[in-house]
């Protein structure tokens, strides 16, 4: 983590040449807004992660918790208006991504019984 924070600190100066911006340290929205999806995109999901193995296979589990980015982006749309990005493929994606999540827990499900 120490390396990936010194390389990104070394390219900083490279990139805000390219990309002008009035602050790098975020306000207090951003902030909040920040705080909010870690607590329930990473640490609630790793305390759902943890009680679910008890339930489920654990192939099942880590399909399902490979979509946190999944997960942020849909987030980021509620706060952030960011829909207006993306285009038709994304949401023809996440519907695979996610009919891949259904089918393998109904297999989970049948197998279990």
């Amino acid at each position: 983590m120490l390396a990936g924070t010194v390389c990104l600190g070394a390219i900083l100066p490279i990139y805000l040449l390219y990309f002008k911006a009035d602050s790098i340290v975020p306000d207090l929205k951003d902030t909040a807004y920040l705080g909010l999806l870690a607590l329930f995109c990473t640490v609630g999901l790793y305390v759902i992660f943890a009680e679910v193995l008890k339930k489920i296979p654990a192939f099942t589990v880590n399909l399902t918790f490979n979509l946190e980015p999944v997960y942020a982006i849909i987030i980021a749309f509620l706060f952030f208006d960011e829909s207006k990005k993306v285009n038709i493929s994304f949401y023809i994606g996440l519907a695979f991504i996610i009919a891949s999540v259904v089918v393998q827990a109904l297999i989970s499900i049948k197998k279990a019984k």
